[in-house]
Formats: C-alpha cells, sequence, structure tokens
C-alpha cells in the first residue's frame, strides 16, 4: 500500500487544483468532509493529512483531535485562514497538529511541506519495523539458548519412555504374565507415567514465546520459575541456579514481555561463567516486595563487569561477550521495564560478580 497524501476540503475547487499541482510528486487522496476523510483513513495507509479549517459538519482541527486519538502516526496540517488563526494555535499547543498553514497556499512551499512531513511519516515507520526486527532478533537468540537446553533436558525422559514401553511391549508377548512380569509392568507403566510428565514440564517453557504480548496482570513469581525451568539444561552445564521467591503483589505488564526480560538476565548471568560444571559457580534470583511496588534480583557470583564497560551495559549493540549474543537483551530489557515506569540497575564488582535489579510497581488493584 501507498503512503498516501490525503487533502479534505469542502470546495471542490481546490481539490481539483490540488490534486493537479501534486499527484505527480506523491500518492494522493481527496475528500469533502470529515466523515468521508475518516472512512479512507480507515481502509487506506494515509502518511499525511492535510485539512481546511472550515467545513460543516465537523471542523478541520475537531477532524484532527479524532485522528490524533485514533491514528497518532499520522502527521496532520492545517489549512486555515487568518481570521482563524486562534484556532489553528489552540491545535497546536493540543499536540493536534504538526503544521498549520496560511490561505492560500503556495503550491512550492506546499509541496516542501508535504514532503517533509510524509518523509517524518515513512521514517517513523522504517524506525518502527526496525525495532520490531530487533526485538524478535534478541528473542530467538534468547529462546535459542532455552531450545538447546529444552532438546537436551527431554533426551533422558525421553529415552526412559521409549525403554519402558519395550519391556511392557515384551511382557505382553507372553501366553501367561506371572505376578513378578505383572509387577515389572506395572513398575514400567508407572515410569512412563512420570517420564511423560517430566516432558510435559520441560515444554512449558515453550509458553513464553507463544503467550500474547496484550498487557494484563501478570504473576511475577510463575514467569520466573516458568524462565528458569526453560533455562535448566543450560544452567547444569555452567551454573547452579538458587531462588528464592517470596509471595508478592500481580505486577502490570505482557507476560510475554516481562518473560523476555527475565530469560534475558537469566541467560546474561550463566554466560558470566565458562562452560563447566561447577557448585561454585551460582546464579541467585530473589523476588521480593518492596512498598508499592515488586523487585526482582538476577546476581552471579562471576567475574564481573569492569567500570567502562558498566557505564556502557544498556547501550544497543554493546556487548563483552566473544563468542556470540546481539548486544541487545539488555537494551530492549531496559526498554520494555522503563515502558511499564518500572528501573532496572546493575552493579558489579570483578572477580566478584554482578546483579541486576529489576523494580516494577504493583498493579493498582492491588493495592
Amino acid at each position: 500500500m501507498s503512503a498516501f497524501v490525503l487533502y479534505v476540503d469542502d470546495d471542490a475547487a481546490n481539490l481539483v487544483v490540488f490534486e493537479a499541482a501534486f499527484r505527480k510528486s506523491f500518492p494522493i487522496l481527496v475528500a469533502r468532509s470529515a466523515a468521508e476523510a475518516l472512512e479512507i483513513i480507515a481502509t487506506h495507509e494515509v502518511a499525511v493529512l492535510l485539512t481546511d479549517q472550515r467545513m460543516p459538519g465537523m471542523s478541520g482541527v475537531e477532524l484532527m483531535e479524532k485522528v490524533q486519538s485514533e491514528h497518532p502516526e499520522i502527521i496532520r496540517l492545517l489549512v486555515t485562514a487568518y481570521s482563524d488563526i486562534d484556532a489553528a494555535v489552540d491545535a497546536i499547543n493540543r499536540g493536534q497538529v504538526h503544521l498549520y498553514l496560511r490561505k492560500p497556499w503556495e503550491p512550492t512551499k506546499l509541496k516542501m511541506d508535504l514532503i517533509h512531513a510524509r518523509d517524518r511519516y515513512l521514517n517513523a515507520k522504517r524506525v518502527s519495523e526496525l525495532e520490531t526486527r530487533l526485538h524478535t532478533t534478541e528473542r530467538m537468540y534468547s529462546l535459542g539458548v532455552v531450545a538447546a537446553g529444552v532438546a537436551h533436558e527431554i533426551r533422558n525422559p525421553l529415552s526412559a519412555l521409549s525403554l519402558n514401553l519395550e519391556l511392557v511391549e515384551g511382557v505382553l508377548t507372553q501366553d501367561r504374565l506371572s505376578p513378578a512380569d505383572q509387577q515389572r509392568a506395572r513398575l514400567a507403566i508407572k515410569d512412563s507415567h512420570l517420564a511423560v510428565k517430566a516432558i510435559a514440564d520441560i515444554t512449558q517453557s515453550i509458553e513464553l514465546s507463544t503467550r500474547s504480548t496484550v498487557e494484563g496482570e501478570v504473576d511475577l513469581k510463575e514467569v520466573i520459575e516458568m524462565a528458569a525451568r526453560s533455562i535448566r539444561g543450560e544452567a547444569r552445564r555452567r551454573a547452579r541456579v538458587s531462588l528464592s521467591l517470596d509471595e508478592v503483589p500481580l505486577v502490570r505488564g505482557s507476560r510475554t514481555r516481562l518473560g523476555q526480560v527475565v530469560l534475558n538476565l537469566l541467560v546474561n548471568a550463566l554466560e558470566a561463567f565458562d562452560p563447566g560444571p561447577s557448585q561454585k559457580n551460582i546464579v541467585s534470583v530473589r523476588l521480593r516486595k518492596a512498598d508499592r511496588a515488586v523487585e526482582f534480583e538476577v546476581a552471579d557470583n562471576g567475574g564481573g563487569i569492569e567500570e567502562g564497560a558498566l557505564k556502557r551495559i544498556f547501550d544497543p549493540f554493546f556487548t563483552t561477550k566473544t563468542d556470540g549474543g546481539t548486544g541487545l537483551g539488555l537494551a530492549i530489557s531496559r526498554q520494555i521495564v522503563e515502558e511499564l515506569n518500572g528501573s532496572i540497575d546493575v552493579t558489579s564488582q570483578v572477580g566478584k560478580g554482578t546483579s541486576f535489579v529489576v523494580k516494577l510497581p504493583a498493579a493498582l488493584s492491588q493495592y
């Protein structure tokens, strides 16, 4: 779809002149009323809305106010006569209009204004699309670590399930079952049920990537437990994960996006250690109540971060890892937390370890 410039004016002659002047410069749509303009916006990608102030039914400012509420990404320009200057100033002050133009408009200047407005819309759109791709890239990196752990974890219960099924199959081929054979079969079936439950528990971690991003009230304790389960395989190869989770109020946010924050911090903490199991390597996760907020901390006793690197730790594309990583995990985590009116802080000592503390406001229903 094209990013259209939509011109709204109840004077048909003005619309004809506008189309003739600019149709070769960018894709144009026109409307003779605010109601018609709203119908067009609902079915087309409109980059710039240019509207006359004085129109029957709904004025230009009133149209801008509605568009600002429902389609804030559209760049809004108002055409007005000197006698309407107070309305234009008021609209600008209230953020409904990006720019106002005086009647009669001069074609060369208006063309430049429309080109700049349309470019502003397209640039914002590109930034939004890039941000979405960056979020996806970092999420796929974190989930790649999870997937490797899940694959490793699931082999053991699958092997147990397969062996037990073979045992039961072998017993059932006998004409008559002795009490000992019956007992063996019952134990094999019981072990099979346990293996199935283990597989179900492991695959629950996949919910971190399949849950909706719609915001609601979230149990952060449940999110942390699920994230911790999802990295058990990687944890066994690097460190011991210790959970200390108090009962805390619900927080407002997206379960998926909060899961991404926890997962990023856990993966980051595990990668503070070289591969190789060690009981001395510890990742501690603590969840606690703090006034009308909830805090969770992810800390490791790894090598720590030097002061120069610590100052840049939340910068996009900055990473201290030498064997992978996108340098986006902490930047994205901070953005997610701050969008929820929370905070994320880091402290570190070289040779002693690093601690990240995330603070989120409790949901209003919890007060």
